[in-house]
């Protein structure tokens, strides 16, 4: 089985990037003229009624530079850095089960995102002309978005997968005490900024983003929890203490005495 062993996990997160290179590249064929329907202007007309009247972009292409470029290289670069960085921290321990619930709730997040992608597509906030918003990377380069776009259509917004990966790592640190884990957990909270300051999600994006990911960390845990207690336990640092006898006590049995 897959989730057996270290490689059948690394095969299994191989076999999740390749459907979603093709359920990209299928759903990215049927727009051949726009990129954008008109179904995905509803479900952007949809998540843009959520938002507070406060958000507003009507200024966005007036962002300092120093911002555009902190935050491009959070979303294109240190994301998938972080990731993988957590990713072969995990796969050297001895142990399977912190490798396994990344891995897991990974496939678990793609797998509940898919049905929103397919049913309810969202366009990213930019390609939505009402949200004012430009895609805050282009000022430095277009090449940015183009390297994604194999993985990531433009009207699968929602939930954001950014965000929720994001998530998966943060949590996965904390639970497994992963060396670094504050200083992880700074560097994805610059990663999920950065994916509303460039104008690429919703606000809406990023709650559900938030929902994803932890759920799918509990799936996982679930999961290998019921084949792997002993081991989550060990590999978590939790140790259940049994409950030792009172000192008096101890002192009164060493004497002979019963209490």
């Amino acid at each position: 089985m897959l989730t057996n062993t270290k490689p059948g996990l690394l095969l299994l997160l191989l076999l999740v990037f390749a459907v979603n290179l093709a359920e990209t590249r299928w759903e990215t064929s049927l727009h051949s003229g726009s990129p954008v329907s008109a179904a995905d202007y509803r479900g952007a007309y949809a998540v843009q009624q959520l938002e507070p009247s406060f958000i507003n972009f009507e200024f966005h292409d007036r962002t300092a530079s120093w911002a555009m470029y902190a935050y491009s290289i959070s979303y294109f670069a240190l994301f998938p850095a972080l990731a993988i960085a957590v990713l072969i921290a995990l796969a050297r321990r001895p142990e399977l089960a912190p490798f396994r619930v990344l891995c897991l709730a990974v496939t678990t997040d793609y797998f509940v995102s898919l049905p929103w992608f397919l049913l309810f597509p969202v366009p990213e906030r930019w390609a939505y002309p009402e949200s004012n918003a430009i895609l805050l990377s282009d000022n430095w380069t277009s090449s940015l978005i183009d390297s994604i776009r194999p993985i990531s259509a433009v009207n699968n917004s929602f939930p954001s997968t950014h965000v929720s990966l994001t998530v998966i790592v943060i949590a996965v640190c904390w639970l497994f005490h992963v060396r670094l884990r504050t200083t992880a957990t700074a560097l994805g909270m610059m990663v999920v900024a950065a994916t509303f300051v460039l104008g690429i999600h919703w606000l809406a994006d990023i709650i559900a983003g938030v929902t994803v990911g932890l759920l799918s960390v509990a799936i996982a845990w679930r999961f290998t929890d019921t084949s792997e207690r002993r081991e989550l336990a060990l590999a978590s640092e939790f140790v259940v203490m049994r409950k030792r006898p009172r000192p008096a006590r101890q002192l009164a049995r060493a004497g002979g005495m019963q209490i």
